[in-house]
């Protein structure tokens, strides 16, 4: 399933422009280009799903155990006290993409969070993917 209209769709699953940290046959994770804190990642099944209740069951599980692998190696590269995992649904909730995805903030006692958002450059992004991708390993669950 592919939807054109979708950028998630379009830029990221077909034309791959992201930091990605993290891909299989069925789910990509990359790096958000409009992060709430450094480290924020997004995680999306490669097909279009609009929201939660049209996701695929098995995509959905595949989908759940890449963002445990991945908080794991955020927590443990980036040295995060904490995290936040988010999944809107519905322009209501403030889904502003169309896909479903889940996002991955990373969270400091120190640093009190702004839900600003502002574009980060690709350059940038990309040296996190990078320690991100490093981390990531194989969940026992």
């Amino acid at each position: 399933m592919y939807d054109e209209t979708c950028v998630f769709c379009r830029e990221i699953a077909n034309k791959g422009n992201a930091a990605f940290v993290y891909g299989n046959s069925n789910i990509l994770a990359f790096m958000d280009n409009a992060p709430i804190e450094e480290g924020h990642v997004l995680v999306i099944p490669r097909n279009h799903y609009e929201n939660i209740y049209d996701v695929d069951k098995d995509i959905y599980l595949e989908l759940q155990l890449a963002v445990k692998r991945i908080a794991i190696a955020i927590r443990e590269t980036l040295k995060t006290d904490g995290l936040n995992i988010g999944q809107n649904n519905g322009r209501v909730a403030n889904q502003m993409v169309m896909h479903y995805h889940v996002h991955i903030i990373p969270r400091y006692y120190r640093k009190k969070i702004n839900w600003e958002r502002e574009t980060a450059r690709i350059d940038d992004l990309e040296i996190i993917a990078t320690r991100i991708r490093a981390g990531i390993k194989e969940v026992e669950l």
